[in-house]
């Protein structure tokens, strides 16, 4: 029995390796794991972000006028 005839029994699956399966998987999980994580925390921020918000809006209102120029029109 050869190598060549070796490597092709011992990857007769369908042309895939377990490290392209894991990464084909990984891809099908990646969209519904960050919708997951991104509704997580949006449930667990959404109350305390509008504070942030609050905070940079009064920080903007502070700042001097005069740096707040805006560029000629061309």
């Amino acid at each position: 029995m050869s190598i060549h005839t070796l490597t092709n029994a011992m990857t007769n699956d369908g042309g895939h390796s377990l490290l392209q399966k894991t990464m084909m998987l990984l891809a099908r999980l990646s969209e519904p794991f960050w919708f997951c994580m991104s509704f997580l925390l949006f449930l667990l921020m959404g109350p305390f972000s509008a504070v942030a918000v609050l905070v940079g809006l009064c920080t903007l209102a502070k700042e001097n006028k005069s740096k707040m120029i805006e560029p000629a029109s061309v």
